[in-house]
């Protein structure tokens, strides 16, 4: 095994990557019958295909971290939800572990949303259900949960103020241009 991914051949890298993937996973949660519970969605798709795991996805060009969040949690649940704050970043790579497996390079960007009512719906991605403290324990033990989700869920459920983050929004004729127009340089959370 290569003591790091960038000696890893493009024919070995998931998906060809050639850059790290940005994506956005959320933390969802809400109490159920007095009993605070956390959204996990069953992957169809690899990686981790048939693992439970956190809603989320690509982080397409141009939008912004919010948008993108609430349309990936939108596009696989049918919740409309309302943007609470980044809660962390997680540099995640995969290492093949035999020659015949891929690498793979994400930049995850964890979300919290709220989403007070509303049911969850199966839309393409998977199944969803609702998970206690409990249930989170058990998915572990059984090696049900994706395994840095499950990390990601110790770092980043308990409750904890949002990191700050800005969205800017700049007009430019081009990366370092002398005429250039700061639209929007706002502090988010």
């Amino acid at each position: 095994m290569p003591t790091g991914l960038t000696q890893l051949p493009v024919a070995r890298r998931w998906r060809a990557q050639a850059y790290p993937v940005p994506t956005v996973l959320a933390l969802i949660r809400r109490e159920i019958n007095g009993e605070p519970v956390c959204l996990l969605i069953k992957r169809l798709k690899d990686p981790y295909a048939g693992f439970w795991g956190l809603v989320g996805g690509r982080w397409e060009f141009g939008e912004p971290l919010a948008d993108a969040i609430l349309r990936e949690v939108r596009e696989e649940t049918g919740l409309e939800t309302a943007f609470t704050g980044l809660r962390g970043f997680v540099n995640e790579r995969l290492f093949p572990l035999a020659d015949g497996d891929k690498g793979a390079h994400y930049a995850a960007f964890v979300c919290e949303v709220h989403a007070p009512t509303g049911e969850p719906v199966e839309q393409d991605e998977g199944e969803l259900a609702w998970f206690t403290a409990a249930q989170l324990a058990d998915l572990r033990r059984a090696e049900r949960i994706v395994p840095t989700d499950a990390l990601i869920l110790d770092a980043f459920l308990p409750p904890s103020p949002p990191l700050p983050y800005i969205e800017a929004e700049v007009v430019t004729r081009g990366l370092g241009a002398s005429d250039t127009v700061v639209r929007r340089f706002e502090k988010i959370s």
